[in-house]
């Protein structure tokens, strides 16, 4: 039977106690939870009572019942956002409340829960030992609890539990902007800016208590010809992906996201949060998030904090995003006009580009270095503009001293970018001095054999004959799809990564969308094209 204290010290007009259903109430949201520790049924009962119509901040309390110190330690495991503790000492042993103390501190690592230790035997656990031992917030005998006193001890409780729950809010929401903005300036891509920002957004907003993540809703949208459209959603705005926000949101909230001005935050409601990111006209996006609940205050200064560093750094990703696309153009521009000199469609460097692309993402190389590669193939042969005219636009075959002059184009093409630090430059001094190594070693400029060649090499050099087989040269017809795979099969091994060959080979219809295989064709030499 448990041990019952004497109710009657406790000053109440009327006392009234709760039924037994009433002890397992489901937690509703936006409450304190308070943990009653005690073996006497009727203290639990006369507990919640007292308090039953609290509130603070406009917010009740959700009570949790334990009869012993481990299960007021198991609840609290559960329970980590407890608020408050109301511990009686002795339970299953004289020093039961004592333990579960030392246990929540200690093992919970809980700095947070405010634990109240109340006893009707005070001869057993003395104060000044207690206070002293053991980290409690407050020691109260039983026969002071009043009604009134209880209802104080608990708001100065749960003042103090809120107090050091914003401390350490802050504490963590400082360093999660600090980490946050940090990483904003490791984004190089426009196209994925506005979607990472949007899930750090989700992180911010998960740090207050009173936003669920199962509720958070967003999107990112694009201004398109004076049309914002979303271009990524989650959650209620998954399904909006590809719409314009007057479909999703109508025309007044679509016009209050137009006229909102560059690096701006506004909000629909108190339940969401709307960015606009971009570089005057040139690039506009909006960044939406909306939660089941409203966002404090303290959480919307945090997230406006984060997303004035996301202007910023928004502002960055652009220019660097400009820089490169510069770049690229000035690496295409280039191509195309040293093929162009050598009477080669100047659509040769965008197919091997493309190529490239193709067989760098199924031989296993991550998304930037297939990119990489997309931009810097089309310099591959940048070195032919060192060749005179009469060796590089000859019709018919090359003598031995045309061949030699010819070949000297890989290491020209190395000489003129291998100067520069820039990564994209370096890549294309690779591509331009490699692509004629092959797999056997009897490539040039170096003789490079197997993986000794760089794979950037290995992939534009087969690619590269792949392209110039198929294509009119004017030095020869352009040849069927058919002859040059068996080509392609027969230089497996030789002049060709095998590995790159048998993928290529498996997925040519990404290649030629309208391959269809005819049979046996003969084996043609080619020694003039691996040359050139």
């Amino acid at each position: 039977m448990k041990r019952r204290e004497d109710t009657t010290q406790y000053e109440m007009d009327e006392i009234l106690f709760a039924s037994e259903g009433e002890i397992e109430t489901p937690e509703p949201r936006g409450t304190w939870k308070v943990v009653i520790a005690d073996d006497d049924e009727e203290v639990h009962a006369l507990t919640r009572l007292v308090l039953s119509g609290f509130s603070f901040e406009d917010r009740g309390l959700t009570f949790l019942s334990a009869y012993t110190g481990v299960e007021a330690v198991e609840l609290l495991r559960r329970n980590p956002d407890t608020a408050l503790l109301l511990l009686d000492v002795v339970m299953e042993k004289e020093d039961a409340g004592l333990q579960a103390a030392k246990a929540i501190r200690e093992e919970l690592k809980n700095p947070f829960v405010r634990v109240i230790l109340r006893t009707g035997q005070p001869g057993q656990a003395p104060e000044r030992d207690v206070v002293a031992n053991y980290d409690i917030n407050d020691y109260k005998a039983k026969t002071d609890l009043t009604a009134q006193k209880l209802y104080t001890t608990v708001t100065a409780a749960l003042r103090a539990y809120r107090d050091l729950r914003t401390i350490e809010y802050h504490r963590t929401g400082l360093e999660l902007l600090n980490d946050a903005s940090a990483e904003l300036f490791f984004y190089h891509s426009l196209e994925t800016f506005g979607i990472n920002v949007l899930d750090r957004l989700k992180v911010f907003l998960q740090l207050d208590t009173r936003c669920s993540s199962e509720h958070l809703s967003g999107y990112t949208a694009t201004m398109e010809n004076g049309t914002y459209r979303i271009n990524f959603g989650m959650g209620e705005y998954e399904s909006g992906t590809g719409k314009t926000l007057c479909e999703v949101h109508g025309a007044a909230d679509c016009a209050h996201f137009r006229e909102l001005d560059v690096g701006g935050i506004s909000s629909l409601s108190s339940e969401d949060l709307v960015f606009s990111l971009g570089v005057g006209e040139q690039s506009r996006n909006i960044i939406y998030i909306k939660t089941g609940e409203a966002i404090s205050n303290d959480t919307r200064d945090l997230l406006h904090a984060y997303l004035s560093n996301a202007g910023t750094a928004y502002r960055n990703v652009h220019l660097n995003q400009e820089i490169i696309d510069t770049q690229m153009e000035m690496i295409k521009t280039l191509g195309e006009t040293v093929e162009g000199r050598s009477h080669e469609t100047a659509r040769h460097v965008d197919r091997v580009a493309e190529y490239a692309y193709k067989l760098a993402d199924l031989a296993g190389l991550d998304e930037d270095e297939a990119i990489m590669l997309k931009t810097v193939a089309p310099l591959h042969d940048v070195g032919k503009i060192g060749i005179p005219d009469l060796i590089l636009n000859k019709p018919g075959r090359f003598d031995e001293t045309e061949r030699a002059i010819m070949k000297t184009h890989a290491e020209i093409g190395y000489r003129l970018l291998c100067r520069s630090n820039r990564e994209l430059f370096r890549a294309a001094s690779v591509v331009a001095h490699q692509h004629h190594e092959r797999w056997d070693g009897s490539g040039y400029p170096r003789g490079l054999s197997g993986e000794d060649i760089h794979i950037y090499g290995r992939i534009v050099g087969l690619v590269d004959v792949v392209d110039a087989l198929v294509s009119e040269r004017v030095y020869k017809d352009a040849y069927s799809l058919d002859e040059c795979l068996a080509i392609v099969r027969d230089g497996r091994g030789k002049d060709f990564d095998p590995k790159l060959v048998d993928i290529f080979l498996e997925n040519i219809e990404m290649f030629f969308p309208q391959y269809d295989p005819s049979g046996t064709v003969p084996q043609t030499a080619v020694e003039e094209l691996i040359t050139v």
